[in-house]
């Protein structure tokens, strides 16, 4: 009898080890494919890929063998998979790109536009099951039944079970044909989810990062690649010192494509004839981008550096991953080597993608996000509208003598797009729009038509200037409306659209190509051959076999090999990034009826004022004048301090007793910048 319920409770073992991973993947699959009957379809269509993904899981709750808490260890790490695949399945509810690992990295920008996305019930709901979730698995852990003792014997047996599923992981990975397809076939992220498997890929993108080394890279390799490049007097830039450069501005466009390629689609009137008056008239075409409904930052990448997205881990971000703390060859570095200043224009938070930090690897002069902005205005979904991005370019043009590059962001065209539009005006009407997405479209319709008249306005600002200009106009990604491929007149979830004008007769000459061919082209098409990438872009055959590779090699060379192109040095240094095209000034203070009135310039709604190090109660009034409302004391004990002194003994400006400082602080806290500080000695109230 004692054998025969050991030898039951050893099968009922078995089966948990068993039957637990194979539910798990079914319930994750049928999450990510918002299906039931798909889930379950996956295990017969895909057999091997699907006992792959279950091997998987499989091997992440045998951790649990190891330990005395046995039960508990397997359950948490259950509930964390099933975790993974409802995040999953909530994430593919906001964008197309499934969960991955880089999303941790996100958090934080993730956080900053839930509000977008989420309404207050939804985030109340989450909180709650997120304390419920807590509470079990504290009752869990104290109630679950845990090993008094581990004998040598168990343990044997622990190695033993992770040793063999181990195995047959290697074995599935090294005989399968379509398990191996994943390494050289994960350019479009949704399809390699569907294909594969949700915990497949995102167990790949925890390892797959950076890029990989080509086999043949040596110092010969990368030489054989620049020794192609011509540096001959026909392929020098413009001098730094020459008049004839013109202004650059490129736009990169949210969620932007031109509408006329969805089939069927039909609009009241035309929603870009601005847009389409260009792609007329100028060089235009299709670009392809490396995201579809999501992932701004690695068109923005592509377009900046020159590089190949792609040619990183899968899913991954390079601006939260190797622009966080490494330069790179960029637009703008290699314009800045003969005589342009490169600014930034964003109508939204400067830390978003952490773009304050990786500008400064980049090479950009200058940042204005909209903490530095003043008329910022809503749409219903809460993003800023896109009309205040115009004049803040003409602001970065006016601000040099010299010739400049300027790139906008505009963000009003972000998603979600299933708004209440009771009260919004929808002056374009959209007729046969997919099923159920007809509130979507109209929403998405009007918002890029508000954006399309910004860029007529921007246009006939560029006209009435006296300086030669090109305006780069693109499409970061498709929006987040669901699209289908076969929805499409190009048939390609990858592609936006570009054009490219300018107000001194370039030749137009149309062409499709990728976002990260895209500034090296328009370099070309005005006589600028500045920097290796370019060069590369510009000499090279992009229907090469070679192309693709030596442009890879180069990426690998600068970010993890030995720089070998570059002579092993680091030629690109990192930028004191100045926020705002104009930096906030003091210039006095003296008292009035409601307390003290500061005088400066560059005041926004994101500023604030300091004395002695501490923060003051006030508002701004306009964009030259703050009132204090608070009473400010003067230190007779601190006396007086010099900025010179300060210097000299290292003392913080924020430090230095009796002075005014003016900081912009963004909306979650984060110190931006800080104006110069401004003695009292050097105010009104001195005289007083």
């Amino acid at each position: 009898m004692y054998d025969y319920y050991k030898l039951k409770r050893s099968a009922r073992y078995v089966l948990q080890y068993l039957v637990v991973p194979v539910l798990l993947e079914i319930i994750i699959e049928s999450l990510s494919r918002k299906s039931l009957v798909s889930g379950v379809g996956y295990m017969f269509s895909s057999p091997v890929l699907f006992s792959f993904n279950t091997l998987i899981i499989m091997l992440t709750l045998s951790v649990a063998l190891f330990f005395k808490r046995e039960i508990f260890i397997f359950i948490s790490i259950a509930i964390v998979w099933l975790c993974f695949g409802i995040a999953n399945f909530v994430i593919l509810h906001f964008r197309v790109t499934p969960f991955s690992a880089v999303d941790f990295t996100m958090i934080k920008t993730a956080i900053s536009v839930s509000g977008h996305y989420l309404t207050v019930l939804n985030i109340s709901m989450m909180l709650v099951a997120v304390c419920v979730l807590t509470f079990a698995m504290i009752s869990l852990y104290k109630r679950a039944p845990r090993h008094h003792k581990r004998n040598h014997k168990r343990m044997v047996f622990s190695a033993s079970a992770v040793a063999v599923i181990s195995l047959a992981l290697v074995f599935l990975r090294s005989s399968s044909g379509s398990v191996k397809a994943l390494a050289t076939n994960y350019t479009n992220i949704s399809e390699a989810y569907e294909n594969y498997g949700f915990v497949y890929c995102f167990t790949n993108s925890i390892i797959d990062v950076g890029i990989s080394k080509p086999d043949d890279y040596s110092e010969q390799s990368v030489n054989d690649i620049i020794n192609k490049i011509d540096d001959s007097s026909k392929n020098q830039s413009k001098s730094k010192n020459s008049d004839d450069k013109p202004n650059i501005i490129m736009i990169q466009l949210e969620s932007f494509f031109d509408v006329d390629y969805m089939k069927g689609l039909k609009f009241s009137e035309d929603p870009l004839p601005v847009f389409h008056e260009l792609t007329k008239n100028y060089s235009s075409g299709l670009l392809t981008v490396p995201t579809v409904g999501a992932g701004t930052v690695n068109t923005e990448f592509e377009v900046l550096t020159g590089m190949r997205q792609r040619d990183f881990g899968a899913c991954e971000y390079p601006y939260k991953t190797v622009l966080r703390n490494m330069t790179s060859e960029s637009i703008c570095n290699d314009l800045s080597k003969i005589g342009y200043t490169s600014h930034c224009v964003h109508n939204n938070s400067a830390t978003f993608y952490g773009r304050n930090d990786v500008f400064k690897n980049l090479g950009f002069d200058t940042f204005t996000s909209m903490e530095y902005m003043n008329g910022l205005q809503e749409n219903p979904n809460g993003w800023v509208n896109d009309d205040v991005i115009a004049p803040q370019i003409i602001k970065t043009l006016d601000s040099t003598e010299g010739a400049d590059f300027t790139f906008g962001i505009t963000v009003q065209s972000h998603g979600k797009y299933d708004v209440e539009t009771d009260d919004y005006e929808q002056k374009i009407k959209v007729s046969v729009a997919p099923e159920g997405m007809e509130n979507q479209y109209n929403y998405y319709v009007n918002e890029i038509a508000q954006v399309d008249k910004m860029l007529g306005n921007l246009i006939k600002r560029l006209e009435n200037r006296n300086e030669k200009t090109v305006l780069v106009l693109y499409g970061d990604h498709l929006p987040s409306l669901d699209i289908k491929a076969d929805e499409l007149k190009n048939s390609d979830l990858y592609q936006t659209q570009y054009v490219i004008w300018d107000n001194f007769g370039l030749k137009k000459s149309d062409k499709d190509m990728a976002a990260y061919q895209l500034y090296s082209y328009v370099l070309n098409k005005i006589g600028i051959h500045e920097g290796l990438i370019t060069k590369y872009h510009q000499q090279t055959d992009w229907d090469s076999d070679s192309y693709l590779s030596g442009l890879k090699t180069l990426e690998y060379d600068w970010f993890y090999g030995d720089k070998y192109a570059y002579g092993g040095m680091n030629e690109f240094e990192k930028n004191d990034l100045q926020m705002g095209t104009y930096p906030v000034v003091l210039e006095n203070v003296k008292r009035n009826s409601k307390g003290y009135i500061v005088r400066g310039k560059g005041f926004t709604d994101y500023t604030y004022i300091y004395f002695g190090g501490s923060k003051l109660e006030g508002y701004k009034i306009d964009s030259s004048h703050y009132q204090i409302t608070d009473n400010i004391e003067y230190d007779e004990d601190e006396g007086y301090m010099s900025l010179q002194m300060a210097k000299e003994n290292n003392v913080a400006d924020e430090d230095i007793p009796n002075a005014f400082m003016a900081k912009v602080i963004d909306a979650d806290n984060v110190e931006l910048s800080s104006s110069k500080p401004l003695l009292w000695n050097f105010t009104s109230l001195y005289l007083e």
